[in-house]
């Protein structure tokens, strides 16, 4: 390529000219033939140089466990001056521009340091290019894909300089005085990479193009805002290209100033409700089949048999899936089509690149990055799509259970996005994650621990509740593992109080809202713990019937919002026993056990609800009036039961050290243990908690009389009725009986 003067570009403005001066000071150079900016002397983008780098990289990836940046060294180990200078020039193009949140600064300028000093002598970097490494961005890149092609993304630079150099001096003009020349340009290139490519038309042409790069976005904001334009010209890359050019424009206009695609206001304009971001799918062929799996892995690809199915584009709705699976598939029996139309519409239109897959084969887990949209095979047998799969392979047995439970789900592909953070601490250093674990504060890095991981208790809240630390961890660890149990004992052993105190601790809300507490009775029923029809009075007057949500819907839907995933919710349901469990419960008995399932509600058929893993249920239960021995197996199965018992920890010597604590009285704490002691051991249900003398009252004589005739004494008379007449009752449970044995002691 001959060297052209610089021509006379009218490159207008973009949302950030820091970026784009920066990206200038090295595309400037190269697309211009001159020596490098870097050093002002090395002719870095020439075809030569660019087919050396291409060539290493082409190498592979020589150790699939280790960081990005030390196989990329490895691989230029003994490569010229010209290709390790271009490697750092195209590193600093490809992360240039993106937004902290994909990669932080640090990050970027730590890679662009790092592989200067690959050279010999190192290469002292100029000041122009750190100016624009800035933490805002402009590329916030939804699909992940600058995390997981970077190696990727520099072949394809490596082949635009390439193609760049091959090209004559009136071409390259031309790029520089057109944006839409310049597309063509950067289009030619061979093995397109559509993201990192249209980041480098921004770079180059801000005015014109837009620092959005992924596919579903650029449809979303086009469709979104394209009757602002008389609508949309058509679904080429060239035509949403200026479509969107077109609704910038008008927008630019009505904010008087040149607008953020990404700006709050604007996203929750075009960026379609409900959308999870980064999804997770776990992949099933139709049967166990090893070479399938291995053709998989080996040609870093998924694919799913269609061999009956009429040729469906990428994107179809699920209306034309299911009348065309109908259609096609009637061999099949409805829970087959059912299958294949649900992994149909989410293989062509759910599934996105960035987004997680998994299989399962052998007993163990393996990960991969989708990267490619949809294609058809040459048959039309097969669609495949594009994956890097990890070599790594994880063992089922070793995965957290609530992962364990979404993996059984049935499904040719199931949409795993529940667990979707637990797989992604799975992917190995190879993933782009090395920098990104420890220097990226990505919007989630602020939030709490996961539910699943519950901060320690401390001696500290032990002591105040006057317990022992131990058991109360035990109970802690026994909640986090199996999200719902019951805590049953005698009256008075603090059933209630250790629930609601335990939920608070556990949950760190100071508030109480992640904690509520519901009381079952014998009238108590699903339509009033779950929901139900209310009667409603219309605006005209008259009567009608809505929908009202209970306490456990309510507080399912706060745990699962976005953002709240993360955190420990509680409902505590007390007196637990009381009230006709399997009438309560109903269909959701199932979810108790299948956290991860979906299940269709009696009230509202069409929408499926799951009980999210981050809601833990705390029951009570009496057992003075022996009821909880008739609680049928379902329940039982479903949850874990905790003793609260005057004779065991962690009521056991509660009373003593809260007596202690105060400093009072200790007499009632060994009457407590007295009394207790008259009752038999088969009556052990039937035995006094310490909460009866917790009370002020407890201190003094005249207090602790009436406690005695006005509270327990009439539980006695009811727990031996037709067994011990008064005098009997008296003279084995009585105030001054119990005194006097204590006195003779």
């Amino acid at each position: 390529m001959t060297p052209a003067t610089k021509p006379a570009m009218t490159r207008a403005p973009g949302i950030s000219k820091e970026i784009e001066d920066a990206a200038w000071f090295v595309l400037g150079a190269g697309l211009q033939g001159k020596p490098s900016a870097l050093d002002g002397r090395t002719l870095t983008w020439t075809a030569e140089v660019a087919g050396e780098l291409l060539e290493r990289l082409e190498r592979g990836v020589p150790d699939s466990k280790a960081p990005m940046m030390t196989n990329l060294r490895q691989n230029l180990e003994d490569a010229s001056r010209g290709a390790k200078q271009l490697a750092v020039e195209l590193l600093f193009l490809q992360s240039l521009p993106l937004a902290h949140e994909v990669k932080s600064l640090k990050v970027k300028r730590a890679r662009v340091a790092e592989a200067a000093s690959w050279l010999e002598p190192p290469l002292e970097l100029p000041e122009e290019l750190y100016k624009g490494m800035t933490d805002h961005g402009v590329i916030r890149d939804r699909t992940a894909e600058f995390n997981w092609t970077i190696w990727d993304h520099l072949k394809w630079l490596c082949r635009f300089v390439q193609h760049v150099d091959q090209q004559p001096s009136s071409v390259l003009n031309k790029s520089l005085k057109d944006p839409l020349a310049f597309h063509q340009l950067a289009a030619g290139t061979p093995d397109d990479q559509p993201a990192i490519r249209r980041s480098v038309e921004y770079l180059v042409w801000p005015g014109y193009f837009e620092p959005v790069v992924a596919d579903v976005e650029r449809q979303e904001i086009r469709d979104a805002f394209a009757s602002l334009v008389g609508g949309a010209k058509g679904d080429s890359d060239e035509e949403i290209t200026a479509d969107i050019h077109r609704i910038r424009l008008y927008l630019d206009q009505q904010a008087g100033q040149r607008i953020d695609w990404y700006a709050r206001q604007l996203v929750s304009q075009w960026r379609k409700v409900g959308d999870p971001g980064r999804r997770a799918w776990l992949l099933r062929t139709h049967q166990d089949a090893s070479d399938l799996l291995a053709a998989w892995h080996d040609q870093e690809k998924v694919t799913l048999a269609v061999e009956h199915l009429r040729l469906l584009d990428p994107g179809v709705t699920a209306g034309l899936v299911q009348h065309a699976v109908d259609e096609d598939y009637k061999h099949l029996g409805y829970v087959e089509r059912e299958d294949t139309k649900t992994a149909v519409f989410a293989f062509l239109t759910v599934m996105k690149p960035g987004d997680l897959a998994l299989y399962q084969h052998s007993g163990a887990v393996r990960l991969g990055v989708v990267l490619g949209e949809p294609e058809h095979n040459e048959d039309n047998r097969r669609m495949r799509r594009k994956v890097r799969w990890f070599d790594e392979a994880h063992p089922v047995t070793d995965l957290p259970r609530h992962v364990q439970r979404q993996l059984a789900t049935p499904g040719i592909i199931v949409d795993v996005t529940r667990v979707a953070q637990a797989l992604q601490a799975l992917l190995p250093a190879e993933a782009e994650a090395e920098a990104e674990a420890d220097d990226a504060a990505t919007p989630d890095a602020a939030v709490e621990p996961l539910a699943e991981g519950f901060r320690p208790l401390t001696e500290e809240f032990a002591q105040s509740l006057h317990m022992d630390l131990e058991p109360l961890q035990e109970i802690a660890e026994l909640l986090e593992e199996n999200r719902q149990l019951v805590l049953y004992g005698p009256p008075g052993t603090g059933k209630t109080y250790l629930a609601k105190h335990l939920a608070a601790e556990l949950a760190g809300d100071a508030t109480d809202e992640r904690v509520k507490l519901v009381q079952f009775h014998p009238s108590y029923a699903y339509e009033d713990f779950f929901e139900g029809f209310r009667p409603d009075k219309t605006d005209e007057g008259q009567v009608s019937f809505k929908l009202v949500a209970g306490p456990l819907r309510r507080l399912a839907e706060e745990a699962a919002k976005p953002g709240n995933e993360k955190k420990p919710y509680f409902l505590i349901i007390d007196e637990m026993n009381r009230a006709n469990l399997a009438k309560v419960f109903g269909e959701l008995y199932f979810l108790l056990e299948y956290r991860d399932d979906r299940i269709y509600l009696q009230y509202s058929p069409n929408e499926p609800f799951t009980l999210p893993d981050n809601l833990y249920i705390i029951g009570t239960m009496n057992t003075a009036d022996r009821s909880i021995a008739m609680m049928d197996a379902a329940i039982r199965r479903r949850f874990s039961f905790i003793e609260l018992h005057p004779k065991t920890e962690p009521v056991k010597g509660s009373l003593l050290r809260f007596l202690e604590a105060r400093q009072l009285d200790t007499t009632p704490a060994l009457l407590l243990d007295a009394l207790n002691d008259a009752i038999d051991e088969w009556d052990r249900d039937l035995m006094i908690g310490p909460s009866y003398f917790m009370k002020k009252s407890a201190q003094t004589p005249k207090g602790l009389r009436r406690i005695w005739k006005y509270e327990l004494m009439p539980l006695m008379e009811e727990h031996y009725h037709g067994q011990l007449n008064r005098a009997q009752l008296q003279e084995r449970f009585g105030l001054e009986q119990l005194m006097g044995r204590l006195a003779s002691r």
